[in-house]
């Protein structure tokens, strides 16, 4: 009963499952960007300036995620796994789409994010060991994600308990 909270409910939801079980990835320590990365052939660089993606300038069938070298580690690893998003879910150069179509590639490159940092199948480990008010901060640490997007993740995971009948999180 209580495992359909934790099973995918959208298209992006279940590709990212899948992508993160292909590779066995099944707690949050294992969620390693850079080695995910470079099994789909694509490099992760510094850069002084705003992050991005594309084609590699060396290697032939590659790409580069450029991450602003200036961000902390913990909004490094968020913009890692946006940018990689966008490589695997969409085609074309950005700024040659018109501003709807941005918007929806950066709410999806956002979603994916999401799902791939903090996968609601890695949530039944803690899910009624922590309070309302220590899940936001222990995700947070746990999954090596911002606080605000942790907390925005375990609201939308308690509003699905609420819609499945679970009147309350403990």
């Amino acid at each position: 009963m209580v495992k359909e909270i934790y099973k995918p409910q959208t298209l992006l939801e279940s590709r990212v499952y899948k992508l993160l079980r292909y590779h066995g990835i099944n707690n949050p320590e294992e969620i390693d960007l850079e080695r995910l990365c470079a099994t789909y052939r694509i490099e992760i660089i510094d850069i002084n300036g705003r992050s991005c993606t594309h084609p590699h300038p060396r290697k032939f069938g590659w790409y580069v995620i450029a991450v602003d070298q200036r961000l902390d580690p913990i909004e490094r690893r968020l913009k890692i796994a946006h940018e990689f998003g966008h490589l695997l879910l969409h085609e074309g150069v950005q700024p040659d789409s018109n501003e709807l179509m941005i918007d929806w590639q950066e709410s999806q490159a956002n979603s994916f994010a999401e799902h791939l940092l903090m996968p609601y199948y890695m949530f039944d480990r803690f899910a009624y060991k922590v309070s309302l008010f220590e899940a936001p901060r222990y995700i947070a640490q746990l999954f090596q994600v911002p606080e605000q997007l942790a907390k925005r993740r375990f609201d939308r995971f308690i509003s699905r308990m609420y819609v499945r009948g679970y009147a309350h999180y403990i």
